[in-house]
Order: structure tokens, then sequence, then C-alpha cells
């Protein structure tokens, strides 16, 4: 009881730090490059893009990497590294290369951001995920921290972010040194690489990740993935800046938006608490749908949406998606594959083919921006999402996971 508690804790307050810094290095992203970089919707775009690229390339790697290194600390140790020069990076190093260079800003922005967050964070929760099998805890529970972190993150930039922008990123390096003072404390003890899955200590077969391309629930899942999530992510992108069209001045919606998302961060704690039970009781694949209706709901709503309370009110519908489907993803993964490969399957399954997707739509999105209006792009994609997510009620596994009481840490191992 005594390992649980320790892991339960250390790694609960990991996710808190870690999603505090990725808050407050990007929530703003799209504001901090159009009025700090002067950049327009496309250009904008433009980085986005080459963030999802850069996380494309980096996930199936990181996801074989997480896979043979199992509970071993190496990879966690890379990105607390990377986490450190947060300050540095946004500080001096981009906004010289933006003003000198937007293709050599997105090909270095992109390559940095997209280690550490976009393409980061599956091996980040797929190794926690694997802790919580192992120490007998429900993952969801312990990534509630995270919603902590982030709704005090976006507490601080959102009164920062009009200030001094600056500062935000310099107290992200504080929490990436912070970080690495209490993942130093996380004891593995003698485990071996998937030791975390009982009954299944043998590392993956050889060819066991090519295999996955000739199961067709693989390509089914990777289908809502593209046209759900994907869909969803680049939506999410630059609503920061359309938000902020419906308030007198930039710097009211700059703020209204950061107090707005700390609220919604909140409520998905909530939610979160209560993902598994509902998971568990509804399925992953009914999980997994109603996400995606809500989600379709949200980005049609704000084609609609014609004053700063409807458009509120949308916002915080995030909070009743997003911790349902982050937890569905990966009992979704227990139900249907080898979990051996769960990192595997998560960051190419789910991780990668949303980078994928975003590589394109995002420069096309912002272009349509500019072009079209936020309305018109917005009442396309949700068009999209709803589309795909009628298919994937006929083409998702509905098999359910055999929940088993949680173990002790003793016992597992």
């Amino acid at each position: 009881m005594r390992t649980l508690n320790r892991n339960y804790w250390i790694f609960g307050v990991f996710f808190m730090l870690y999603f505090f810094i990725w808050a407050a290095s990007t929530m703003f992203l799209s504001l901090w490059l159009t009025q700090e970089g002067g950049l327009n919707s496309t250009k904008t775009g433009i980085i986005f893009s080459a963030i999802s690229i850069a996380a494309m390339c980096f996930q199936p790697f990181f996801g074989i990497v997480s896979d043979k290194l199992g509970l071993k600390k190496s990879l966690l140790w890379l990105f607390i590294g990377l986490l450190v020069f947060i300050g540095p990076f946004f500080v001096y190093l981009f906004p010289a290369l933006l003003k000198t260079n937007i293709i050599l800003a997105a090909v270095i922005g992109g390559a940095y951001l997209g280690a550490i967050f976009n393409g980061g964070v599956g091996a980040i929760e797929a190794y926690i995920e694997r802790v919580s099998h192992l120490n007998g805890f429900e993952y969801g529970r312990v990534r509630v921290f995270g919603n902590i972190g982030a709704a005090a993150s976006t507490f601080v930039t959102g009164h920062l972010f009009n200030t001094n922008p600056d500062l935000v990123f310099w107290i992200g390096t504080g929490m990436a040194l912070l970080l690495a003072v209490v993942f130093s404390f996380a004891k593995m003890g003698n485990a071996q690489p998937n030791e975390a899955h009982a009954g299944k200590e043998t590392a993956p077969p050889k060819g066991s990740t090519a295999a996955l391309f000739k199961n067709k629930k693989f390509w089914m899942f990777m289908l809502y993935v593209l046209g759900v999530g994907c869909v969803y992510d680049v939506y999410d992108q630059q609503f920061a800046v359309y938000f902020t069209h419906f308030f007198t001045t930039p710097e009211a919606g700059t703020k209204m938006f950061g107090n707005l998302v700390t609220f919604q961060i909140f409520l998905e704690a909530i939610v979160m608490i209560l993902a598994p039970f509902i998971i568990n009781k509804i399925g992953a694949k009914n999980a997994l749908l109603y996400a995606g209706f809500i989600m379709s709901f949200r980005i049609l709503g704000s084609s609609l949406a014609d004053g700063p309370v409807a458009i509120s009110l949308l916002k915080l519908m995030h909070a009743l998606e997003v911790p349902i489907l982050l937890v569905a993803i990966f009992k979704y993964i227990s139900a249907n594959f080898d979990m051996r490969l769960s990192a595997t399957i998560y960051l190419i399954g789910f991780q990668f083919t949303k980078q994928v997707g975003a590589i394109f739509l995002s420069t096309i999105a912002g272009n349509m921006y500019d072009t079209v209006g936020f309305k018109s792009a917005y009442l396309l994609l949700g068009s999209i999402a709803l589309i795909f997510t009628m298919i994937s009620i006929f083409t998702l596994s509905g098999k359910k996971l055999f929940v088993v009481k949680n173990v002790s840490a003793q016992e597992a191992s």
C-alpha cells in the first residue's frame, strides 16, 4: 500500500507540473504568435502544422522505445531535460526566428514543441498508465492532477499574458526544474519491461508492430481518431483568436478566456474522476461515440454563436468530453489489443494519426479563417466530425474490457 501511495502521489504531481508547463506554453500560443510574432492566421497555421509534422515523426519512435524500456525512466528524463529550456526558447530564440525566417522558425519551433508536448505526451501518459496497472490505481484518478495543473497554469497565464508574457515562460522553466526533483523520488523497484501487465511479462514479439497494420480494428480505430479527434484538435488550435472577436478589446477577450479555461479545467477534473466508472458501465466504444458527438456539436455550435455568452458556454463543453475521451482511448486499447503494445498503439493509433491529419488540415483551416472566416470554416469542420462519428457507430469494436479488482504493487510484481 505504501508503494501505491508513493507512486500515486509522485506521478500525480508529475502530471500536475507537466500540464502546468504545457498549458503555460501553448494555451495562448495562437495569440502569442499573432501579437508577439506578428503572424496572420495562415502563418500561424504553418507553425501548428510544423508542430504536427515533428510530433508525427517522434511518436512512432517514442512508442516503440517506451514499450521496450517498460518502466525504465530514461525517456521521461529526456523530456524533463528539454522542458527546462522552455523559458530561453520562447524569450530569446523563437521570437528572433519568427522575425527572420518563418520556415526556419517552423522547423525549429515545430521540432522542439512537437517533441516535448504533442509528441512526448503520449509516451508520458503510456508510462504512467503502465505504472497505474502495477500499483493498482485507475489511470483516470492520477490524470486528474494534470487538470489541476493546467487550470492553475491557465489562471496564472491569463493574468500575466497581457502584461508580461515572458514571465510565463520563465515560470515554465522553474516548474520543469521542480519536475526533475519530483521525478527523482519515483522508485520502480526491480520492475522489468511489461511487468505492469499481469500475466504478460514477455517483451513484445518481433514483427508485432508491423502486424498491427494488418488488423482491421486498428484501422477503424485510426479512422475515428483522424475524422473526429484530429478535426477537433485543429478546430481548437486557433479558437482563442476567434473567442476574442466577441469582446470589445482583444485584452478583455484574453482575460475572459483565461478565467473561463481555468473554470473549464476544474470541471474536467470532476468529470475525470467519474470517467472510469462511467466508461466501465457503458463500454469504451460508447464512450468514444459520446465524445465524438459532443465534439461535433461544439464545433458546429461555434459557427452559429452570436455573442460572448454562447461562445463561452460552448467552450465549457470541452470539459464534458475530453476526460471521457482520454480514459476511453486507453480502455478501448486494453479491450481490443495486446497490452504489451499499449504505448505503440496509443502513440501511433491515436497521437500519430491525429498529427498526420493536422499536418494538412492546420494550414488549410488557417487559410480558411483568413479567406471565408471562422464561422464558415467551423461549419465545415463540424460537419466532417459529425459524419465520421456516425460512421464509427458501425466501425468501432464493441468488445468490453473485463474489469478486475485492483491489486497492490506487491501482488502485481
